[in-house]
């Protein structure tokens, strides 16, 4: 009995895994949401800490604070739109979500406290060091959500965008300190989520496309 359980078990495994590997990666219009938003965020920084636009400095926080609520609510929009999409509960899908909601997460924990403690003079380190550091954080996030989905889905071209947001990590260890920190910024969001994004965009179900006929 025993034993014909565990060989269900197997087999079960087996499907599934093989369910995720056939279904495409959908989802990805969230990465062209976020990170088309913070990579404009990051080019608008530059032109501000550069000096191509004369404004004041807490304009650059305004342009990454901003984005979170619009953010949220073009999210849900997204989830509602494609959330019946074909394919979309996959054991690909879900574990690319549970990735990329765990990376979320984090970032939402790295960055909040952060940003409080700097605005409240509790940080005594050098804003810019500190906030160079979780970009570095960042897309090595990014770098570990691809290759885990990479390793279920099949899907080689996850390892591609996990090496896009790798390197985005390596140089932004180079260029912090300085203005071209927010350039790499907005190069390895655009590189490591607006084009994997949209590559990897959900397709819209039958039932979805029936609504607005």
């Amino acid at each position: 009995m025993m034993k014909s359980e565990i060989e269900a078990d197997i087999k079960f495994l087996k499907q599934m895994a093989e369910q995720g590997q056939k279904s495409p990666l959908q989802g990805g219009e969230h990465g062209v949401l976020w990170g088309g938003m913070f990579t404009l965020s990051a080019l608008f920084a530059y032109t501000v800490v550069a000096g191509v636009i004369s404004l004041p400095p807490w304009t650059i926080a305004l342009a990454f604070i901003g984005p979170a609520p619009i953010g949220v609510l073009g999210a849900r929009y997204l989830s509602k739109k494609y959330g019946g999409s074909s394919g979309g509960f996959s054991f690909g899908n879900k574990t690319s979500a549970a990735a990329w909601g765990a990376v979320g997460i984090t970032i939402g924990a790295l960055y909040i406290p952060v940003l409080v403690g700097q605005a409240m003079g509790f940080l005594e380190l050098n804003g810019v060091y500190t906030f160079g550091s979780l970009q570095v954080t960042v897309f090595a996030l990014y770098a570990v959500a691809y290759s885990t989905t990479a390793q279920v889905s099949g899907d080689p071209r996850q390892y591609v965008f996990s090496g896009t947001a790798i390197a985005a990590s390596v140089a932004s260890v180079f260029t912090m300190g300085t203005y071209e920190m927010f350039l790499v910024m907005a190069a390895g969001l655009f590189c490591s989520a607006v084009i994997p994004g949209y590559l990897t965009r959900s397709k819209p179900s039958v039932a979805a496309w029936n609504r607005y006929e």
